[in-house]
């Protein structure tokens, strides 16, 4: 994991790559923490990039990411403008 890049970060890129894994699963493959693991999964939830729909259990929000893609461009035309 780079330095640079939090583990929340991490976690959400090695969950698109492979969205079976679960917290623990996530937690052995990246050598971390299960309770650093599973809160960032939580939050992930929280901000709308991960839907839960039953416990344990995470998918990818496509309409929470691409909303946040959206708005990321657009912050980005409007820097690119000024």
């Amino acid at each position: 994991m780079s330095s640079k890049q939090s583990l929340k970060d991490t976690i959400f890129k090695e969950f698109l790559r492979n969205p079976t894994l679960g917290p623990s699963e996530m937690a052995e493959k990246l050598d971390a923490n299960y309770n650093s693991v599973k809160a960032a999964f939580a939050k992930l939830a929280e901000e709308g990039f991960l839907d839960r729909p039953s416990r344990g259990t995470y998918a990818p929000s496509i309409s929470g990411i691409l909303l946040d893609l959206i708005e990321r461009v657009e912050a980005l035309e409007e820097a690119a403008n000024r």
